[in-house]
């Protein structure tokens, strides 16, 4: 009776852990919808994910820019360069999912900050 109740209490802490770990899946394209200090940012941006390791291309400037990023529960951060009057610009976004299809949260740039939502297509 002990050995089976031990093998069930393993059994219940490995699927327990498999659940803590498995975070959403944001791999996609994404359409990116926000604003910076009065300026609009609107893009669409291509997602892969690794674990918990994000990697794509933003499609940005008329150019896909290479982005990295991760992933932590249900809050997704990526970054990508810009290019302002000739000088690089990183951008970083961290937003929250409101579910596999949908994220929001803030842009910093530059020592501004700024609102974006983001849609799965």
């Amino acid at each position: 009776m002990r050995q089976g109740l031990k093998n069930l209490m393993l059994v219940l802490v490995v699927l327990a852990a498999a659940t803590t770990v498995s975070a959403a899946d944001v791999s996609g394209t994404w359409d990116v919808d926000g604003s910076v200090y009065g300026n609009a940012v609107k893009f669409p941006c291509t997602l892969k994910q690794a674990g918990g390791t994000l990697s794509g291309t933003a499609h940005v400037q008329d150019k896909d820019q290479p982005v990295t990023g991760t992933v932590e529960d249900k809050t997704v951060t990526f970054r990508f360069e810009v290019e302002y009057n000739g000088a690089p610009l990183e951008m970083v976004f961290t937003a929250t999912l409101g579910s596999d299809q949908e994220m929001s949260g803030t842009i910093a740039v530059a020592g501004v900050s700024g609102d974006f939502t983001a849609k799965k297509q």
